[in-house]
């Protein structure tokens, strides 16, 4: 009698492929066509939605009384100490002030007025890293000279 051998081990044996090999070859084949197209293309979507770091700094915060309530209509000044140019706005009703679009290499200077008090002058820095830098400023009550 003779020993018959499985007929998927003789036909590999040969270099001869079976059906089987062969549609699953064409499947890989297939497969790694769609993942080289889709990496072409980039992900849309929500996921693909990066957040991209501010290039500019804002300064925000609010002017304040010594008894912490807001002081509505302060005068905020900004100093840029590169270019020497110094902008001033006005606090809203809460007291909450904000300076945007700023040089992130630049430095600042943040002082606010009120009825002749000052609060002290609050630097900013180039080396601050964040992008929003928060200031509270407290001006004192007027002195009675």
């Amino acid at each position: 009698m003779r020993s018959r051998t499985p007929s998927l081990i003789v036909p590999s044996l040969l270099g001869v492929h079976s059906s089987r090999s062969s549609a699953l070859r064409s499947c890989r084949r297939v497969l790694c066509g769609v993942l080289a197209v889709a990496c072409l293309f980039p992900v849309s979507g929500p996921a693909a939605k990066k957040q991209k770091a501010p290039t500019t700094k804002t300064v925000t915060g609010q002017i304040l009384d010594k008894s912490e309530h807001g002081i509505s209509g302060a005068e905020v000044t900004l100093k840029d100490l590169q270019t020497g140019k110094v902008v001033a706005i006005y606090a809203e009703p809460d007291g909450q002030y904000q300076f945007s679009d700023l040089d992130p290499h630049h430095d600042y200077e943040v002082q606010a007025n009120f009825k002749g008090a000052a609060s002290e002058t609050r630097q900013v820095t180039s080396f601050d890293t964040r992008w929003k830098v928060v200031i509270n400023l407290t001006i004192p009550p007027p002195s009675s000279e």
